[in-house]
């Protein structure tokens, strides 16, 4: 009997530490929105090397109008100056991670330049951030009114 509660009690311990290291600290949720100011700097210098650093190779980009771009497409389109960000204002950040996965809701606020046109765009964003050899990067993006 002394055997089995003792096992037993191993293996609670057990999962309980697999179940606490795969709930996040607060500094993995700062570490995301962190990565996440990077990336927007990185978005209004049209930096695509940083904008490169901050996104997943298989990025999923996805706008309010339906586009959907993979990374390429995400970089060139912003490094090139076909759209440039003026503003990036991020007021509604609300971040929860479990593991290696963060999911971050936000509302986007931003000034912006397409095809010559400058307009105020105002949506609502669900970002999925991945850790990725121990940086955060953006996984996909979905932007929506």
């Amino acid at each position: 009997m002394k055997k089995f509660v003792l096992s037993v009690a191993a293996g609670l311990l057990l999962a309980s530490s697999a179940i606490t290291s795969a709930f996040a600290s607060p500094a993995d949720e700062s570490a995301v929105n962190d990565a996440m100011q990077r990336l927007s700097a990185a978005m209004i210098a049209g930096d695509a090397q940083q904008m490169k650093d901050a996104t997943a190779d298989t990025l999923s980009y996805g706008h309010s109008n339906g586009l959907v771009q993979n990374q390429t497409e995400f970089v060139t389109t912003i490094a090139s100056g076909q759209t440039k960000y003026r503003r990036i204002d991020l007021t509604q950040s609300v971040t929860a991670v479990t593991g290696d996965t963060a999911v971050m809701r936000d509302h986007f606020a931003g000034t912006v330049e397409s095809d010559g046109k400058v307009s105020d765009v105002n949506l609502n964003v669900l970002l999925v951030w991945q850790k990725q050899h121990g940086a955060w990067k953006l996984l996909a993006r979905q932007a929506f009114h």
